[in-house]
């Protein structure tokens, strides 16, 4: 593995473990998990109609933390995956800065009178980045 590929996933390594303390809860309930495009991807059920009320009460339907990807479903994770994968490459550049960092840009947005999360940089950036990779037909 390269010096720069080990560098970036120990930088990200704090926020991984947040999302392996995470994880454990799906994968504890049944859920399915396996190590693609550089990222720990779990998943909590195959489809919509598989899940509980509780999954699908969640305000999110996909979530990142370092290298571990979290999507309440399989379907889900493929529509999602190109965005959040590019939330991954954040982490591994901020590192756990990003924990700040992300916050800060909502509050920002707050304070201008936008939206938190739809002008967030960190998804402006995300949004951009994984159309451009489907308009590509390439990964992240």
């Amino acid at each position: 593995m390269p010096l720069l590929k080990v560098a970036k996933l120990l930088w990200a390594a704090p926020c991984s473990a947040v999302g392996l303390l995470f994880a454990a809860v799906p994968l504890l309930l049944g859920g399915k998990g396996g190590w693609r495009h550089g990222a720990l991807e779990v998943t909590y059920r195959r489809n919509q109609a598989s899940c509980g009320k509780l999954a699908h009460a969640l305000p999110f339907r996909g979530i990142v933390f370092g290298h571990v990807i979290l999507a309440v479903t399989d379907e889900e994770l493929f529509r999602i995956g190109p965005h959040e994968r590019v939330h991954v490459e954040q982490y591994e550049r901020w590192g756990p800065l990003f924990f700040l960092a992300y916050p800060l840009s909502s509050l920002w947005q707050i304070f201008h009178g936008r939206s938190p999360y739809w002008d967030n940089h960190f998804e402006i950036q995300a949004r951009h980045r994984s159309n451009e990779v489907h308009r590509e037909g390439r990964g992240v």
